[in-house]
């Protein structure tokens, strides 16, 4: 296993290099900032509505414009579209840790949204761009899971920091000044992860082909399978914007977990993550890509129940570390085999259009849950989200068990070479 990982990294090409770095490094603020900013924005005095109406409008700005922002890739490149995204991504996080304004939040919400869209929407397309067949799955796995072990530390990191900062400057550890230095640290982090894409040498791709709108939308919406993995990403994200954004929260106003308690469970979540990752082409060897990807859905729900009806924090806590491992372990393959399964001047488009399903389905949830949770209600957002991967996982192998039948080759891409649910 490690034998076949070690081969295939040596066959990545300086770009995939270039990428996977910025990919390390950029998880590593994802980490901090999972397990502080929401804190941070209770702590400023709002309540769960208003913290779910700062995410819904980042996840809506994010998916209305994830097909934009592949028509920006398409005319200037996907070099200058990360880098710049990178740069005004981090301008904005600067003002989120500073500004207090309810206004302003909810502005740069929707702008760190819009920014956010470039590296989700070009990621995947890029990656295939720069693999080829036989490295592809370890470069889409390697790429995971360096996001899975930087967020680990990240997370790790963002919870001990608040204590950091007390020890040192005597500063209340659970304050709001704790916090925003903490948020600091992420955004220096997010700064330098820019860095490595100015080395990648833009190649002319898919991701650099001008095309006609109105007759690619067209197209998509004429296709049976991109129909499908909209469908498909919608019912996640739905379920996905229900929990997922409120977990750090959940576990502080309900189990009464600390900064640093959520820190050290998050950061075994990630971890146990990384192992599923690591044996994810393993398992399609032995199961195949559509079942893996529905089978470890499945098997992420009973711990999300247990989520939901458990108070003991030890038991809650194992449980959501399972529930993440099973239910993202499967991601390098449905990111990769969603684009396999479209052509290769499509990718860009279908990345964008299953984004924007996604993130506008969080967006929508997300507000649900936090009117829900700022009212009492923490239960029900979990046992909808229940149903809702319970649909996604059953109709995903439903919908494409026969394009993997009648596709045993996966789409060959000439070319040099992350969320969470």
């Amino acid at each position: 296993m490690i034998r076949d990982y070690i081969e295939a990294v040596k066959k990545f090409s300086p770009n995939a290099r270039m990428f996977l770095t910025s990919t390390f490094l950029s998880s590593l603020c994802i980490g901090i900032t999972n397990v502080i900013f929401n804190l941070y924005i209770l702590k400023l005095g709002y309540n769960e509505r208003f913290l779910g109406l700062i995410i819904a409008a980042t996840m809506i700005a994010t998916g209305l414009f994830a097909f934009p922002a592949a028509q920006i890739c398409d005319r200037i490149g996907c070099k200058k579209s990360l880098v710049i995204s990178g740069l005004l991504t981090s301008v904005t996080m600067y003002l989120l840790y500073t500004v207090t304004s309810q206004e302003i939040l909810l502005i740069l919400s929707v702008m760190s949204g819009i920014f956010a869209t470039v590296p989700a929407v070009i990621s995947s397309p890029f990656l295939v761009q720069n693999s080829n067949a036989d490295d592809r799955i370890y470069l889409f796995s390697v790429n995971f899971t360096l996001f899975l072990v930087a967020t680990v530390l990240g997370t790790a990191v963002g919870g001990y920091l608040p204590q950091l900062w007390n020890m040192i400057f005597g500063i209340d550890g659970t304050g709001i000044s704790s916090y925003r230095y903490t948020l600091f640290i992420s955004l220096i982090l997010a700064t330098v992860s820019v860095l490595p894409l100015v080395f990648i040498n833009d190649k002319k791709s898919a991701c650099a082909k001008p095309r006609d709108i109105r007759v690619m939308i067209k197209k998509m919406a004429e296709s049976d399978r991109v129909k499908k993995l909209v469908m498909i990403s919608c019912l996640i994200g739905l379920g996905a914007g229900l929990i997922v954004p409120f977990f750090n929260v959940y576990f502080n106003r309900i189990l009464a977990a600390s900064p640093n308690e959520i820190g050290v469970i998050f950061a075994l979540a990630q971890a146990s993550m990384v192992i599923g990752a690591v044996a994810v082409p393993y398992l399609v060897k032995k199961f195949g890509k559509v079942k893996t990807i529905s089978l470890t859905y499945m098997i992420s729900i009973p711990f999300l129940i247990i989520m939901a009806i458990s108070t003991n924090l030890f038991l809650v806590g194992s449980a959501y570390v399972l529930r993440m491992l099973f239910m993202n372990m499967s991601m390098p393959i449905s990111n990769s085999f969603s684009m396999e399964i479209v052509k290769e001047d499509e990718m860009a488009s279908v990345s964008s259009l299953t984004s924007m399903g996604s993130y506008i389905s969080i967006a929508a949830s997300t507000m649900i849950a936090g009117t829900l949770m700022s009212s009492g209600s923490y239960v029900l957002p979990y046992i909808a989200a229940c149903g809702l991967y319970t649909a996604a996982a059953l109709l995903y192998f439903r919908f494409f068990k026969k394009y993997e039948d009648s596709h045993a080759e996966p789409v060959k891409v000439n070319v040099e070479t992350t969320s969470g649910s």
